[in-house]
């Protein structure tokens, strides 16, 4: 559940991929999957979360077919290269490179990526290593998510592009831009960062171009792959190279791993929760409720309100919690363990370590 982005229209929806039939619901108070306990606090868990944080609140649990998209890196929009997403096999995450209909987008001069950007001095990955392109629907560089993509990523040149990289965020400027870039009206929002730590609420339509434009700027700085930072639904995006799409990939590994049991769904807008819980509740067979926490807001809340969805998802019975966008850090999911006591998969860690071995895959 990435940054700024819409257009005066929201993109069609793909067809709908039939719900698979569900198991009974868990018991209210569904246990931990067998044998499984929380690990002890760590004490770089206790560290301060920088310059993200969250907002939390219980969400109701809301089950059926799924009908739009959304979460903080969620949209509304259908398919993903030209598929549904959703039920999708894992393939679908990736978009294959076309050559010969990957007409590049227009160009857009954005500002360079500050230094502070490249990886400390002791870590730097020579020019001729194989590189991924980081593709955030916000502004780039992800100064929150290095520190956790990078350990996953040993040997792997970073190349960091955002949609909203040209866009002005300052003075007169910044309520136009934002105006131009919000949801449409009853459009399940997208959220992302801006380069400043802040977050921006983002529709669809302007998004997509932008999404292209920086896709190509990666691909000409040599990424051999590039991963959308966003598990957001969209419709097909042009690249020339493999573009993976992080919706698809963190539920495919999702559904592998939870098998029929109730799972928790943290996203971080009460506008997504819906939609989220629907768009997973037709991927799983197990019981699917929601809450929600803003992995943006302010940094002294942050972990409370993680903390509180968390709690709030076990109580209700979740046997696995999901923390559903790539705004959500380990150090969150450290906070979010230590309240529920179940295990927490973590949308961003899932999409880095797949996008990590498609890099390997291409040599």
């Amino acid at each position: 559940m990435d940054a700024v982005d819409s257009t005066e229209t929201t993109p069609p929806r793909g067809p709908a991929t039939p719900p698979k039939a569900k198991a009974a619901p868990g018991p209210a108070n569904a246990a931990a999957p067998a044998n499984w306990a929380a690990p002890a606090d760590s004490a770089d868990a206790n560290a301060p979360a920088g310059p993200v944080a969250v907002a939390a609140s219980g969400g109701p649990a809301v089950e059926g077919a799924l009908a739009g998209s959304a979460d903080a890196e969620t949209s509304g929009s259908p398919a993903v290269a030209g598929g549904p997403v959703g039920s999708a096999s894992l393939a679908d995450a990736v978009a294959p490179a076309n050559p010969e209909t990957a007409a590049r987008p227009e160009h857009v001069d954005a500002p360079p990526i500050p230094a502070d950007a490249d990886a400390p001095a002791g870590t730097r990955i020579p020019a001729g290593a194989p590189a991924l392109g980081l593709v955030t629907i916000g502004q780039a560089p992800r100064a929150d998510l290095r520190p956790d993509a990078e350990p996953l990523l040993p040997g792997v040149r970073l190349v960091e592009h955002g949609a909203l990289d040209a866009d002005r965020f300052d003075g007169d400027a910044e309520a136009a831009t934002r105006r131009l870039l919000a949801p449409e009206d009853g459009e399940a929002p997208l959220i992302s960062r801006l380069r400043d730590g802040r977050s921006v609420l983002l529709g669809h339509g302007a998004l997509i171009p932008r999404i292209e434009d920086a896709v190509g700027r990666a691909e000409r700085d040599g990424a051999a792959a590039t991963l959308l930072l966003c598990t957001g639904r969209f419709p097909a995006v042009r690249s020339r190279r493999p573009l993976l799409f992080a919706e698809p990939l963190v539920q495919q590994a999702v559904a592998a791993t939870v098998g029929t049991d109730p799972v928790g769904i943290v996203c971080p807008h009460p506008d997504q929760a819906e939609d989220v819980s629907r768009r997973w509740a037709q991927l799983l067979p197990g019981r699917v409720q929601a809450a929600t926490a803003d992995p943006y807001g302010p940094a002294e809340r942050v972990r409370d309100d993680i903390a509180a969805a968390a709690r709030t998802l076990a109580d209700r019975g979740s046997s696995w919690l999901v923390l559903d966008c790539i705004g959500y850090t380990e150090q969150m999911r450290a906070a979010a363990l230590r309240a529920a006591g179940r295990p927490v998969l973590l949308a961003r860690a899932i999409a880095v370590r797949m996008a990590a071995e498609v890099v390997a895959a291409s040599g």
